[in-house]
């Protein structure tokens, strides 16, 4: 509600606004946002290290050597991928076995890491790829409540963090001295710097797939 109020030669507007927000309302104003900024996964992503050589540079190869074998969505060039060749790819085989893992155990892991990655990294070649933002806006009393969320390489996982960002926004309006109703119940104290961790395991975690 507007109300104006002359007080000598000054107008005074006053505004007011219930002072509770239903959840509810911040999910509706949380979005998921194409993220087109145009950067290769493999060059925001740790763990997919590669060297894409001409296809032809392997025609005389054993045919393992052009497991990696992509043509690119785009411009159609043919490439064959290769990972680096150290024998455990990104520390998967150490991981498992820190964790109590045999060494025949750990080995097939990382095996199974290095399949998957090299299968994730053609599957960019030829089908290209899309990064989404999950954004939260809320306008009350002129002031902008917002977070946001960007760099996630799946819609599914995005559409998962729309009730996780609506929450930051429903602690900020808490903090400004707003009551926030029917938000989920069970939730932990969650911040920005817990959603990148987890958003980073996200990403790393299609690498364990075999």
């Amino acid at each position: 509600m507007r109300s104006t109020i002359r007080h000598g030669d000054t107008m005074i507007v006053v505004e007011s606004a219930p002072a509770t927000v239903a959840f509810d309302d911040l999910l509706a104003a949380t979005h998921i946002i194409p993220d087109n900024y145009g950067e290769a996964p493999w060059d925001n992503c740790d763990g997919f290290e590669h060297v894409a050589k001409p296809a032809h540079t392997f025609d005389h190869g054993e045919p393992r050597d052009r497991q990696g074998y992509a043509r690119t969505w785009d411009r159609g060039e043919r490439f064959v991928l290769t990972l680096p060749t150290n024998a455990d790819y990104w520390g998967v085989a150490a991981s498992a076995r820190a964790c109590g893992a045999s060494r025949g155990v750990a080995a097939e892991m990382a095996a199974a890491n290095r399949r998957q990655t090299l299968a994730q990294l053609v599957k960019w070649y030829e089908n290209g790829w899309e990064w989404y933002g999950v954004r939260c806006l809320f306008t009350a009393l002129g002031d902008k409540y917002e977070a946001s969320l960007w760099g996630i390489d799946d819609a599914e996982y995005a559409e998962t963090l729309r009730e996780e960002i609506a929450l930051e926004v429903a602690g900020q309006l808490e903090a400004a001295g707003y009551t926030v109703t029917d938000k989920p119940q069970g939730q932990q104290d969650w911040t920005r710097a817990d959603e990148q961790e987890r958003l980073a395991r996200h990403l790393a975690a299609q690498n364990w797939a075999a």
